[in-house]
């Protein structure tokens, strides 16, 4: 049953190789190797570069499960706590041979249900009645331990062992560049990565609601026409957009998104603003930009107070698939998030 077990959770690895080779196969651990590598990454690394392969949902993923600065996925372990402890052959081991250290916590386990059929992801929970399982794309899939023939830690990372085949050398050193350089790292903070979204109104973003005059998640909105709706948590894309998809922004209206931020005193502070549509946003329920047209890297200068202040967007959704990024420019004292919890 061991056997069977471990084979599974291979097959579940499988799914993410496309018959790739192992990045073990590419690129060598041996210390000469490792040394050199650590050379060029002093000596050539372009941390703006690894920045790009970072966030780049197709080759690397990393931002797909890992976050930094508050960018990126939920599946695998935050970084930020962790790069600091690493030195670069040992990032390079990380990447290119996640199987070897495990961070705690992190484990894969392989679950065969009663119905035949073999799991593999991280448990979140487990209670005793069910156990809560995440696979490698992020999916969660609750099991009824009666469901549960056996379960067993792997020896393989949920981690692809194949991602870094992805990457040419030079794709290497600039990520673990990045990856090594903190002020790069920052470059990345200030980006919203979660936020409460309502909707869907009327297309136009000039119509007033009732409810800009004090937005409150924990609130149902209540729209002009008497609609009232929930507030639904959701998170950026790793690449720090938010996708205005499903109930709450149906294709030719548009939807509420709101966010808080926090500031330490009185001040100008500045956001960026990217937008595939129409937007207009207010901040403590004022209007201070409006567009029709789509933006990207649009700066705009905003006056806070000392405390919690409302970033209110009304965005439009005329395809069905409209984004919006705001990141604010990152100075001491200011945070930019969903939850006052965060």
């Amino acid at each position: 049953m061991k056997t069977y077990l471990v084979a599974g959770a291979l097959a579940a690895a499988a799914v993410f190789s496309d018959g790739a080779l192992s990045s073990e196969d590419q690129f060598s651990l041996e210390p000469v190797s490792l040394a050199q590598l650590e050379t060029d990454v002093r000596s050539k690394g372009d941390p703006a570069r690894g920045r790009e392969i970072f966030l780049d949902a197709r080759d690397a993923q990393c931002a797909n499960c890992h976050r930094l600065q508050g960018v990126g996925g939920h599946i695998g372990p935050a970084l930020d706590s962790i790069l600091g402890k690493l030195d670069i052959r040992q990032m390079a081991e990380a990447l290119v041979a996640p199987s070897r250290k495990i961070t705690e916590g992190y484990d894969t386990y392989t679950i065969a249900r009663t119905d035949g059929k073999i799991l593999s992801g991280l448990k979140l929970k487990d209670s005793g009645k069910e156990l809560l399982l995440r696979d490698g794309l992020g999916k969660d899939t609750v099991i009824q331990k009666e469901q549960i023939a056996r379960i067993e830690k792997s020896p393989v990372s949920l981690m692809p062992a194949r991602l870094a085949s992805r990457l040419s050398r030079d794709d290497l050193v600039n990520l673990i560049s990045f990856l090594k350089n903190p002020a790069a790292q920052l470059k990345l903070n200030g980006r919203l990565s979660r936020a409460w979204i309502t909707g869907p109104f009327s297309r136009s973003i000039s119509r007033i609601e009732p409810f800009e005059k004090n937005p409150d998640p924990a609130k149902v909105a209540v729209s002009s026409t008497g609609k009232l709706l929930q507030w639904k948590l959701i998170n950026a894309r790793a690449d720090g957009l938010i996708q205005l998809a499903g109930p709450a922004a149906a294709k030719k209206s548009s939807a509420y998104i709101l966010a808080l931020m926090q500031s330490d005193r009185d001040r100008e502070a500045v956001l960026w603003l990217d937008h595939s549509s129409g937007l207009r946003l207010l901040v403590n329920s004022e209007t201070v930009y409006s567009s029709r047209n789509p933006a990207a890297n649009s700066r705009l200068s905003i006056r806070l107070r000392k405390g919690w202040n409302t970033i209110l967007s009304r965005a439009s959704n005329p395809t069905g698939d409209s984004t919006l990024g705001i990141r604010y420019e990152p100075a001491r004292g200011l945070r930019l998030t969903a939850d006052r919890q965060d």
